[in-house]
Formats: structure tokens, C-alpha cells, sequence
């Protein structure tokens, strides 16, 4: 009966460690694929060109932001996937920093991807702009979204795609302190990847 015992525990660690084995390698295979295909969570810089070193107040944004010691400008529009996950996971409570300019086809869909979103108190306080026609944007030349734009002493500095929560809230800036867009293991300074003028 022990000898049953012990084959049939023999077994079972036997079959543990290939589907253990079996798993790590299904793991692999998905990377290489999102790797394959550019899906990975890695952010993107982009070329802000001239807008590097003015104030976001002189391109529609709030006066606040050109006092600002350090802060976040988060661009997300309705028809993007990514910027709805990325609206849901703040769960309307913005981290001190972090402001959110909507782009949205109309009024009524600004409206709705607000309140579906929670955002709210943010559009009451002046840190969620909704910005419908694309003006803001179009100042910027900006035609891609989610995008980060980093503001340090009421300037902008750099900018980046924001392809995950992870990366928010990795840069997101802790009050006082400078904010660090990063892509991978890099600062976004100087930029020049990807042009916002596609």
C-alpha cells in the first residue's frame, strides 16, 4: 500500500513539474508574440518639437499648469480602447499631477465618456478638460492618443504614449518632485522617436 502510495506521489509531482514546465513555456511563446507583432507595454516618445519650452497655458490648457512645479497632461479620446481602460483604472480620483484633456466627437460623447468614468469632479475642479473640437490638440500638433505631455516649472519638457496603467502611474509625479516619463529603462530626454505631426 506504501509503494502504491508513493508511485501515485511520484506521479503527481512528475505531472506538477511538466505542467509547471509547460506553463513558463506558453508564457515565452506569448511574449515573443506580443514582441513579434510591437505590443508590448513600452511607451514611445514623441517629438513635441516647438512646443518644448512654452507654456501650457498659451496652447488652451489652464493657467494652473504654467505654475506648476511638475505635472502630468494625460490626452485620451472616446474612440480609443486604451483611453477608456486607462480613464476607468483612475476611478475618477485623480493623483495630485496628473490632468486629463478629452478628445471627443461631440459634446454629448464627451459627456458620456466623463460620467462613465467618473471623472467628473475633475471637469468641476479644472483638472479633466474636455477639449471636443480638438483645439488644444491641434495647437500641440498632437494626433495620436494616449499621450503624456510632462510639465516642469510651467513648461513643457517631453512627451510619450501612455500604452498601459502601469506606465501612468509610473509617471505620474509625486507632489514636489520632477515627473519622469521613461520608456523602458530611459528617460524620454532628448525626443525624437515618433513625430506627433504624422
Amino acid at each position: 500500500m506504501v509503494t502504491i502510495a508513493l508511485i501515485a506521489v511520484g506521479a503527481l509531482a512528475l505531472l506538477t513539474f511538466v505542467l509547471l514546465w509547460a506553463l513558463v513555456e506558453m508564457f515565452r511563446d506569448v511574449r515573443q508574440i506580443r514582441d513579434a507583432l510591437g505590443i508590448l507595454d513600452r511607451p514611445m516618445e514623441v517629438d513635441i518639437g516647438a512646443v518644448a519650452g512654452t507654456n501650457p497655458g498659451s496652447h488652451g490648457l489652464p493657467q494652473q499648469l504654467d505654475d506648476a512645479t511638475s505635472a502630468l497632461v494625460l490626452f485620451l479620446a472616446d474612440r480609443c480602447a486604451t483611453c477608456r481602460i486607462l480613464a476607468a483604472a483612475t476611478g475618477g480620483a485623480l493623483p495630485a499631477g496628473l490632468w486629463i484633456v478629452v478628445e471627443a466627437a461631440s459634446d454629448d460623447a464627451a459627456a458620456a465618456f466623463v460620467e462613465s468614468h467618473g471623472l467628473a469632479p475633475g471637469l468641476r475642479n479644472g483638472r479633466v478638460i474636455v477639449d471636443c473640437e480638438g483645439a488644444i490638440a491641434a495647437r500641440l500638433g498632437l494626433n495620436m492618443t494616449p499621450v503624456a505631455y510632462r510639465v516642469e516649472r510651467g513648461l513643457f519638457k517631453d512627451a510619450a504614449t501612455v500604452p498601459s496603467m502601469r506606465t501612468l502611474s509610473s509617471m505620474i509625479p509625486s507632489p514636489g518632485q520632477p515627473v519622469a516619463v521613461s520608456a523602458g529603462t530611459r528617460t524620454l530626454t532628448p525626443l525624437g522617436v515618433v513625430s506627433a505631426r504624422l
